[in-house]
């Protein structure tokens, strides 16, 4: 790292306060952008174990069963969707099935203020319809049809992932006080203002970005900002400290040490970086079908976040806070000189 960098910290804060104030600004006015979040509804589902691929024409009759259904009891649905090659759900209250065969799903999806009672008397007309319909009996193909419905509660995700957030926020905490008792309470200091940035730069990120996330997604993308920033930071402690034992090292100012240190750790932090994306674009990739994908990829924009401030913020801050804590140390040195050359003054 050139000592320029190291001498721009005006520059690094001001880019972090403008992104902070505005992403607080706007988190305060709009929140963020929670539309990942399911609201509370309800499903109605009309399963078909079928052996054969369910026809068209059956279809549309077990539709129009449903559908007709619905308008005898006044109730509209929201959305309409078709699933097949699923398996009957072991659950009621799940979401989306997985499996294979020709298996078909019918669902309806209505809003939650939509009575119990209405969807139980539909329930119980489109079996009666199906009962009544001899293409759909056991008997003529070997297939079973069954309805339900359920409620699909308020945000899901929202306890396990406050629940994650707070044991890597914890983390974050914990390398902060091995860094504090391992490196001296400048590095902790330095650690602790990047990770504070970097978490409030990444919520900051998603309001003004206007990113879709969940409830709680924030606070998760945070504390994994804090994590990030205190694993990359600490690859730079490791160095600081390494090149400290070095006798020649005394002869060095806070600025050409630092920089050093940042020259030799540049490339194992962005290493670090790099496979910590790479696991997260794995994740993602691996959770596509599902909700989870979105999380780990939101993940990325902690990792970016935690990067800048490893690459910039940290180093030029710890220029200063290193200059400081050097000047305390010498004159910690030179007062026990003088206490220890006072005291052989008296004992002659």
């Amino acid at each position: 790292m050139s000592n320029k960098r190291l001498n721009l910290l005006p520059v690094w804060a001001a880019i972090s306060a403008v992104i902070i104030i505005a992403g607080i600004v706007l988190m305060a006015l709009l929140g963020f952008n929670d539309s990942l979040d399911r609201p509370e509804s309800k499903n109605f589902d009309v399963y078909y174990n079928v052996v054969v691929d369910l026809s068209e024409e059956r279809k549309a009759t077990l539709e129009g069963y449903c559908e007709d259904a619905f308008a005898a009891q006044g109730i509209a649905y929201e959305e309409k969707t078709t699933l097949s090659g699923q398996t009957d759900p072991v659950s009621q209250n799940q979401s989306s099935f997985t499996g294979t065969g020709n298996d078909f799903v019918l669902r309806y999806t209505f809003s939650a203020d939509v009575s119990d009672e209405a969807l139980a008397a539909a329930k119980a007309a489109v079996e009666a319809s199906i009962g009544g319909n001899q293409e759909f009996s056991p008997d003529y193909n070997g297939a079973e049809t069954s309805v339900s419905y359920y409620t699909l509660d308020l945000q899901a995700m929202n306890e396990p992932v406050w629940r994650g957030a707070i044991a890597v926020a914890v983390g974050a905490i914990v390398a902060l006080i091995y860094v504090a008792i391992r490196f001296g309470m400048g590095c902790a200091l330095t650690g602790l203002v990047a990770c504070v940035n970097d978490a409030f730069l990444t919520l900051s990120v998603f309001a003004i970005a206007r990113i879709p996330v969940y409830t709680f997604a924030p606070m998760l993308y945070a504390a994994i900002a804090a994590v990030a920033s205190a694993v990359f930071w600490l690859i730079r402690c490791m160095k600081l400290r390494e090149d400290a034992k070095d006798p020649a090292a005394g002869t060095f100012s806070a600025e050409e040490s630092v920089a050093n240190a940042c020259a030799a750790t540049d490339k194992p932090v962005w290493l670090a970086a790099g496979l910590t994306l790479a696991v997260i674009a794995v994740c993602a990739a691996c959770t596509a079908v599902t909700g989870a994908a979105a999380v780990f990829a939101g993940a990325l924009i902690p990792v970016a976040a935690g990067l800048y401030s490893s690459m910039l913020l940290a180093p030029s801050l710890h220029v200063k806070v290193k200059a400081h804590f050097d000047k305390l140390k010498k004159k910690h040195v030179r007062y026990e000189g003088k206490k220890k050359g006072a005291k052989a003054d008296v004992q002659s």
